[in-house]
């Protein structure tokens, strides 16, 4: 027979970690929402064929104009998924997309500000530097190495 005495302490661990849980969720949730906010703006005010005009195909300018949407946008590597989930189903190239999603969550700009108070201000222009940098070289390499992307019409099979 199991000791009641000796459940408790395990009891009491389980629901204080569906209470940590329970608030990670409260606090990231206004994140997400604003998320599905963009992601919904996107949609409704965006027409499909400019995002894929501008930011479709593997072309290197649209992984820079990508970068550049996302950079002053203030969404958390929480919200940009929705956001780029909605850039992806309007026509967005896989290269802009994986642009946007490490551009944009690096350079909120609460990030920005809180760089400046806690650092200093060649750090705070630095941020956004790295972000467009590594955003570049990011969707680069995701349309370098896309095989969907390439010229030509699909191998046929046997």
């Amino acid at each position: 027979m199991i000791n009641c005495y000796l459940m408790k302490p395990i009891f009491d661990f389980l629901i204080q970690v569906l209470y940590s849980s329970w608030d990670v969720l409260l606090d990231s949730s206004p994140f997400i929402i604003f998320g599905f906010l963009v992601a919904g703006l996107l949609k409704a005010f965006v027409p499909n064929d400019m995002i894929s005009r501008h930011l479709g195909g593997g072309r290197f300018s649209s992984v820079v104009k990508s970068s550049l949407v996302g950079i002053p946008l203030p969404l958390c590597s929480c919200g940009v998924l929705p956001a780029a989930a909605g850039m992806k189903e309007q026509g967005a190239g896989k290269g802009a997309v994986a642009s946007f999603m490490i551009s944009t969550p690096e350079t909120g700009v609460d990030s920005i500000a809180i760089t400046y108070a806690l650092l200093d201000p060649l750090m705070t222009v630095m941020r956004p530097v790295s972000a467009f940098v590594t955003s570049i070289t990011t969707g680069f390499f995701v349309n370098l190495t896309d095989k969907n992307s390439a010229a030509g019409p699909p191998p046929e099979s046997c």
